[in-house]
């Protein structure tokens, strides 16, 4: 929510989250994975939040018609652990995910890893937007 679309630097495949927006208040740097370029970039702008407050009513409202439409109970950061445990799938690397993440080794290692398999994990990574004809 805190999130300022100069901190997104497409060009440069990542996403700065600063000391003074991250909750343990020290830098990390999140790659942009491509599908994550894809989904972005039709929405990039120079300034203002990626995400306004005015619309999470109607962001909340299509996260419960998703979630009840496909059987999925959502959990409160659900979309940040899939990344975690999806990640860790993908690159087999605790010690860098847990920096991407804000997190210590300890904590990826004991929560996220082998929750899913890497074909899945590749799949996830994946995911693109539909293209408009």
């Amino acid at each position: 929510m805190r999130l300022q679309w100069p901190d997104v630097k497409l060009a440069r495949q990542h996403i700065e989250i600063t000391a003074g927006n991250a909750k343990t208040a020290s830098r990390r740097i999140v790659p942009i994975l491509p599908n994550l370029a894809a989904w972005l970039k039709p929405h990039a702008k120079k300034t203002g939040l990626l995400f306004q407050p005015s619309n999470l009513t109607a962001f909340n409202k299509r996260q419960n018609e998703t979630s009840v439409a496909a059987n999925v109970k959502w959990k409160a950061n659900a979309l940040r652990h899939s990344f975690i445990s999806y990640r860790v799938a993908d690159i087999q690397n605790v010690a860098q995910v847990a920096l991407e993440a804000g997190n210590s080794p300890a904590m990826i290692f004991g929560h996220y890893r082998e929750l899913v398999t890497v074909g899945d994990a590749k799949k996830w990574f994946s995911i693109q937007p539909k293209a408009k004809p």
